[in-house]
């Protein structure tokens, strides 16, 4: 499987877009972008034995590696408010990999790509004696000046929080939606109401944690409002609420709302798909903490990934 026979066909299937006037086989890829956009730009990998196994019961599938990669930076382009527009792809491949492999993989980019209507506009091939991983490079728009990121919530912001969470472990981190049309469709709802979003890929606590940091707020959540996954419903009340705090990999959106938007928000929201209200925005030094069942706060501790380098 040499690396030319492999570029003739990732450009034969790579799906294009109005933005890209130069997309694969050249050493760069040429954009026309609007001026009346923002750009969204972000970087993300999946590594094997980190992001993926390819052995056991939870193995996955090639094409579920390259959905992976590319959706779950999509999520990031989701929590700026905004849409992808084109993505750039390098792959490492262990030596020896069949091509078969490969190509599942590219199935996957593709398939989500054309999902979201994203155009490939180029990558890179690379070989090594190390397992397989893939970095996907993403330019969205958003509109001018309105993207959304981790700061400028406030106290009395209301906390929203979209899907259910604690899935992930139970195969949902390998065939997510990321939730760009819930992001533009609150855009559209309330499209000055969004104060601060995050997406949940470390886990609730973290991710609470990382939001209110960036704002320099606290938070008090509501351990009742907690979407928790179909998945974890066989399990004690307890253990579900840990997993779904905790677990990571859930690629919903964490947002902070103008309490007034957010009310409006909830009037509009279509039935079939799920946004909870979860919580509040609080004075910094009030700290992050859950209301349980018994009505008594306690601290909300940190259980999320770590990443270790």
């Amino acid at each position: 499987m040499s690396e030319l026979s492999l570029v003739e066909k990732f450009k034969a299937g790579a799906p294009g877009h109005p933005f890209i006037t130069v997309g694969p086989g050249s050493d760069c890829a040429v954009l026309n972008w609007p001026g009346n956009v923002d750009q969204l730009f972000k970087i993300d990998q999946v590594i094997e034995g980190t992001h993926f196994v390819l052995s056991g019961p939870e193995a996955a599938t090639p094409f579920q590696i390259g959905w992976k990669a590319m959706a779950k930076t999509c999520s990031d382009i989701a929590a700026g408010g905004g849409w992808p527009v084109a993505a750039m792809v390098a792959m490492n491949l262990k030596k020896g990999t069949p091509e078969a492999v490969t190509m599942g993989i590219y199935d996957g980019l593709i398939a989500c790509c054309k999902k979201f209507n994203i155009g490939l506009a180029g990558g890179d091939f690379s070989s090594s004696e190390n397992g397989i991983s893939v970095v996907v490079s993403l330019v969205g728009t958003c509109p001018k000046n309105r993207a959304w990121t981790r700061k400028g919530a406030k106290p009395g912001n209301a906390l929203f929080v979209t899907g259910s969470l604690g899935g992930s472990r139970a195969g949902k981190h390998l065939d997510f939606t990321p939730r760009l049309v819930e992001a533009e469709r609150i855009r559209e709802i309330i499209p000055n109401g969004v104060r601060a979003c995050i997406d949940i890929t470390d886990g609730l606590s973290r991710d609470v944690k990382h939001l209110c940091t960036e704002s320099s707020c606290g938070a008090l959540v509501y351990e009742n409002s907690i979407p928790i996954s179909k998945s974890l419903r066989d399990l004690p009340r307890s253990a579900a609420l840990t997993h779904a705090l905790n677990d990571g990999e859930d690629f919903e959106l964490l947002l902070a709302v103008d309490y007034d938007s957010g009310n409006e928000l909830l009037e509009k929201w279509e039935n079939g798909r799920t946004l909870t209200f979860l919580g509040e925005l609080r004075e910094q030094d009030r700290g992050i903490s859950i209301r349980g069942e018994d009505g008594v706060e306690r601290p909300l501790l940190d259980g999320g990934y770590e990443h270790v380098v």
